[in-house]
């Protein structure tokens, strides 16, 4: 879903900077009031686990194929302020240092991906607890899966009417038409969601059961486990660890199935006859062709999202502290 340069009409893109702009900027606000030092690691390998994840694309049929978007497990895991700030992280270094995501549509896919997709799985996660709250684990996994699915399908959704917002107003020099580019993106990403929807389900329900101080809403539970020796003496870093380790033994499966195919926004941009524009600026990585050069790309993505998101949660630590004398 990530949309590439030259796709959208620049007045569109532009609104959708402004839009994220101002959202993130709230984000950002909310999420230093509500910051403590225990959340500093867990954040940071949540942002470049979903990094990592993203880089794994699964078949849907007829040579297209979809990748996890995160943002619904983001934001179920640590809050919604928060996934929207890892979110956001993610589509920079995606963009930046592996041209994944165009640089002049950032605003837009950061509205869509960092914005729409953990908002919407916050939403719906928490509007479906009361229903299937005496159910167990089996309630908790349909409301997870069903929030993580909302979110790429109202994504998807959103992306399909920029493209057909862009091409209506440009008369048709960007975007895709709407008779396209919506019934195009909304099966797809129908189909995709059920994807999302049961790795974030899986996700959810292991940590749940291995490391419950993951979560946001249990992380006042274990006092003695805050800043970061608590975190290394928690379970949180091995589970970070086994869910990582699932991720690379994934690798050779993609290349045996998915490395070849299209995306949702990629295939619906070859049934329009609408090709990529060129890339603004030239990335210094690539996702690599072969097992070793994505696992390469893998490690490197995963420490720069680590890293940034370690930085700026610390920034907002700072702030926070300042706030407070």
């Amino acid at each position: 879903m990530h949309i590439p340069d030259g796709l959208m009409d620049p007045t569109v893109a532009a609104i959708g900077l402004i839009e994220f702009a101002a959202i993130v900027s709230v984000a950002i606000v909310v999420s230093r009031r509500s910051l403590r030092e225990k959340d500093l690691p867990r954040v940071a390998m949540l942002s470049a686990g979903i990094f990592v994840a993203q880089m794994l694309n699964f078949p849907i049929g007829g040579g297209t194929t979809g990748h996890l978007v995160g943002g619904a497990l983001f934001a179920i895991m640590v809050g919604p302020t928060f996934a929207i700030i890892g979110m956001t992280v993610i589509l920079l270094i995606q963009a930046l240092m592996f041209g994944d995501g165009g640089i002049t549509a950032f605003g837009l896919n950061a509205l869509n991906m960092a914005i729409i997709a953990p908002l919407v799985g916050w939403g719906v996660f928490n509007l479906m607890k009361p229903l299937v709250g005496r159910t167990g684990r089996i309630g908790q996994g349909v409301s997870v899966g069903t929030a993580a699915w909302a979110s790429v399908f109202v994504a998807a959704a959103a992306c399909a009417a920029e493209m057909a917002v862009s091409y209506a107003i440009s008369g048709g020099t960007y975007g895709i038409a709407a008779t396209v580019s919506v019934p195009a993106m909304l099966g797809f990403h129908a189909v995709i969601g059920v994807g999302e929807a049961a790795i974030s389900a899986g996700v959810v329900t292991y940590l749940e059961h291995v490391s419950p101080e993951t979560f946001s809403r249990r992380a006042a539970a274990n006092p003695s486990s805050s800043g970061r020796k608590g975190v290394l003496r928690s379970t949180t870093l091995r589970a970070s660890g086994a869910v990582l380790l699932v991720l690379a033994l994934a690798l050779p499966f993609y290349f045996l199935y998915a490395a070849e195919g299209r995306d949702g926004l990629e295939q619906t941009m070859e049934d329009a006859g609408v090709t990529e524009g060129a890339q603004l600026a030239n990335s210094p990585f690539t996702y690599g062709q072969n097992y070793f050069g994505a696992l390469f790309s893998g490690i490197i993505g995963f420490v720069a999202v680590s890293l940034a998101m370690t930085g700026i949660m610390r920034a907002l630590d700072g702030r926070r502290a300042a706030d407070e004398m």
